[in-house]
């Protein structure tokens, strides 16, 4: 049961692509709007929510943000509400009835789903498709531009700023706090209100078996694993069917750089993404002998912009596709951008906006795995600036191609394929010694 994000439906691809190549069987539970992405990979689907999430809400829903109207509080209340009283009738038992499932994987994006879990006599664990943020005198706050060192300072630093964001959450977001709907929900459905860590960022987490598609190797070290936490690989899809793309209109004579801002910034800040974009397209007319690629999304219009020859703009893009040809990615940070570019030896230049894109920055500034700029440094000068430094020093692609060697073999180990089975043999020999 992903979240409908693609952020989050990406890596469960390759983990059940994996999943079934050894004999198993991979079933999805998914709101409506997602049958069509889900069942293009060639995976069962069943429709769970439909009541709190109608058939084609989401497009209407991103269409409205795109035209200025704020997907707010209140909208966002009345969904996880109505999810919650779902939840409540039996809508994980009414979806699994014929599956006969001998596991549920759910998305720690939806934590709720996990408490009503609890309900089905199946073993239950939790995936993360970003890092989960929980306090940590080693590592800060997922939303923070810090990157740590080993010294007290920087500990100090670190402090401060879990401080401020718990400070910030008891002031200023209590209106996202979903904290009292979570236990309401969990004493409905026996669950117990010791099993979950209130204290992490964004949604209080699940102390179940979790999966976290993020490997040690991008993360800062911690100075301990989050309970129940399993840093897993980073479950690259390489297989995932993207749809098509004009090839012919590439140059492969020019190194190419690939400009995205991922699924939700071009329709939540339009405006700000254009202009991102134009910035970008600018950069690049001044640096003909390099290939550009800009995925703009559906709710910017490519002929607003004065794009040079050398750039060509798609709407989307199969970006796993595009990473095996790219020498420099720049985007805003997304979390499957950075692990796909990671993974495909390719340095980057990040612009982070918002959410967990300023922890994903300092991790790939980190490892030297590429450059970042502050949005509002962002020029066409600036850019154009870092674009060069990043193709022209190779310490960058150098240790981006080790940093891909490493995620490679860690996802050819599949150590999340083996956690889970080894879940559920635990089961079965519980069942036969009953």
């Amino acid at each position: 049961m992903p979240f409908h994000w693609a952020s989050d439906l990406n890596p469960t691809f390759a983990l059940a692509r994996k999943l079934c190549n050894r004999g198993h069987r991979a079933h999805y539970l998914c709101i409506p709007d997602t049958a069509e992405r889900i069942r293009s990979q060639g995976f069962e689907f069943t429709p769970v929510f439909s009541r709190a999430f109608p058939e084609g809400s989401l497009a209407k829903q991103y269409e409205s943000e795109a035209q200025g109207k704020r997907y707010g509080v209140i909208e966002f209340r009345e969904r996880l509400r109505g999810m919650c009283e779902l939840l409540r009738e039996g809508e994980i038992e009414r979806a699994t009835r014929d599956l006969h499932p001998d596991m549920l994987l759910t998305s720690s994006g939806m934590p709720w789903v996990g408490i009503a879990a609890s309900k089905i006599d199946v073993p239950v664990i939790s995936f993360s498709s970003t890092l989960i943020s929980v306090e940590d005198s080693a590592v800060p706050p997922f939303n923070s531009n810090l990157t740590p060192r080993d010294a007290l300072l920087s500990r100090l630093r670190t402090w401060l700023e879990w401080k401020k964001l718990f400070l910030y959450r008891r002031l200023y977001s209590k209106d996202w706090d979903i904290s009292e709907d979570l236990k309401a929900l969990a004493r409905d459905c026996g669950y117990p209100l010791e099993k979950i860590d209130f204290r992490v960022e964004t949604w209080p987490r699940l102390l179940l078996p979790e999966l976290i598609f993020f490997p040690k190797e991008l993360d800062f070290p911690r100075s301990r694993t989050p309970e129940g936490a399993f840093f897993i690989e980073g479950a690259v899809d390489i297989d995932r069917r993207d749809g098509d793309f004009p090839w012919e209109r590439i140059d492969d004579n020019k190194p190419l750089v690939y400009c995205t801002l991922g699924s939700l910034l071009p329709f939540k800040f339009p405006a700000r993404a254009s202009q991102f974009f134009e910035t970008f397209m600018e950069a690049m007319a001044q640096r003909p002998a390099l290939q550009g690629v800009v995925t703009i999304g559906n709710y910017v219009k490519a002929d607003e912009f004065n794009c040079p020859p050398n750039v060509l703009i798609a709407a989307h893009a199969p970006q796993v596709e595009v990473l095996k040809r790219a020498s420099l990615m720049v985007s805003h940070g997304g979390v499957t951008g950075v692990k796909e570019s990671a993974f495909m030896g390719v340095p980057m230049l990040l612009v982070p906006v918002s959410y967990d894109e300023f922890g994903n920055a300092a991790r790939v500034v980190y490892h030297g795995l590429g450059a970042r700029l502050r949005l509002k440094e962002v020029s066409a000068f600036e850019l154009g600036r870092l674009i060069d430094k990043v193709l022209k020093d190779s310490s960058y692609s150098v240790r981006a191609k080790l940093m891909s060697e490493k995620l490679r073999n860690l996802e050819r180990e599949s150590p999340g394929v083996a956690i889970i089975e080894n879940i559920i043999s635990h089961k079965e020999a519980h069942k036969t010694q009953n």
